[in-house]
């Protein structure tokens, strides 16, 4: 989700969602990791609701530029959860078999990951020959091989440049590349000045790009408790973002320094799950696209291995 598309470059501060000070003897600390994301809007809507305090919870938040940047702060013990992505995931477990779990599907790229292209190019099988950006190793390679095979062409079609999501979609933007594979709010702002389309996006591709909170086994032996209180109060976020989305947007929008109404107009592209929906998805699309996501990275040589994904999802947290 990659170094994952997940976070906004809008000259973001470095901690959008402040610790909690002062701590009272009741409540009980609890370290996350994430990066500002519209997926993770639960996360937000929770913090100001007061829905981890609810629960016991004294949230410590550490930002990141990136979702994969928290997985060694996770797995050195340093953190108890972080918010990241499933790919993120995978590729850390090549290197640390069975030390990370995940325990909570936040989200999945329902549009918000795309390729652009410039106006003259209407489907895939006209790029064939073109330059074309994206993050080499990473998922949204992954996407643009998806939607390579969909037009019959293959990566040795096109003219492929490495190249970030955030700079993809600045050279894309500046005229530089006939196509590029970026997320928002990337897409947003080429279709909105007219510079561009989506010729292809993640909503062909449901499940492939994951947005998840990942657990460390030190955290699972330690903390089992609070990370079961920290699900339910981040659940009954996520509910709540999904009933009431205006609402959501206007209580997330200082963290996500957007105006509401830009934040509503990107929530129909992601597609939030609430927790029938993790069960249902651990047990279908999210398990074959970890599978999926396993032999990629060692075709692509990210991994040594094929990641073995049958116990990735844990939700015995969430369930409780």
């Amino acid at each position: 989700m990659m170094i994952r598309r997940r976070f906004l470059q809008l000259g973001l501060a470095a901690a959008l969602i402040l610790p909690l000070a002062g701590h009272t003897a009741e409540l009980k600390p609890y370290r996350i990791g994430y990066n500002s994301w519209i997926g993770y809007i639960s996360l937000f809507v929770a913090q100001a609701k007061g829905y981890f305090k609810d629960e016991g919870i004294a949230l410590e938040t550490k930002s990141f530029s990136s979702p994969g940047d928290g997985i060694t702060p996770l797995l050195a013990g340093e953190l108890d959860a972080h918010f990241t992505t499933a790919d993120s995931v995978i590729i850390a477990l090549d290197k640390a078999p069975g030390k990370l779990k995940i325990v909570y599907l936040t989200d999945s790229s329902y549009g918000a990951d795309a390729i652009l292209a410039k106006k003259q190019f209407k489907t895939m099988k006209d790029l064939k020959g073109k330059t074309v950006a994206a993050t080499a190793g990473q998922c949204n390679e992954l996407l643009l091989r998806k939607a390579l095979a969909s037009a019959g062409l293959t990566p040795k079609d096109i003219k492929l440049v490495n190249m970030n999501p955030d700079d993809a979609g600045t050279a894309f933007a500046a005229g530089k590349l006939d196509a590029a594979v970026t997320w928002e709010p990337w897409i947003s702002k080429v279709e909105g000045e007219k510079k561009g389309h989506v010729i292809f996006s993640s909503r062909q591709t449901p499940s492939l790009i994951l947005d998840v909170v990942a657990i460390s086994t030190k955290t699972a032996e330690t903390k089992a408790k609070e990370t079961a209180a920290f699900l339910r109060a981040l659940n009954r976020a996520n509910e709540f973002s999904i009933k009431h989305p205006k609402e959501a947007a206007a209580l997330a929008s200082k963290a996500l320094e957007q105006k509401p109404a830009e934040i509503l107009g990107m929530l129909p592209k992601v597609k939030l799950y609430n927790k029938a929906a993790n069960i249902k998805q651990v047990k279908t699309a999210a398990a074959a696209s970890a599978k999926d996501l396993a032999q990629f990275f060692k075709d692509v040589k990210v991994n040594d291995t094929v990641v073995n994904t049958s116990g990735l999802y844990d939700l015995s947290y969430l369930t409780k």
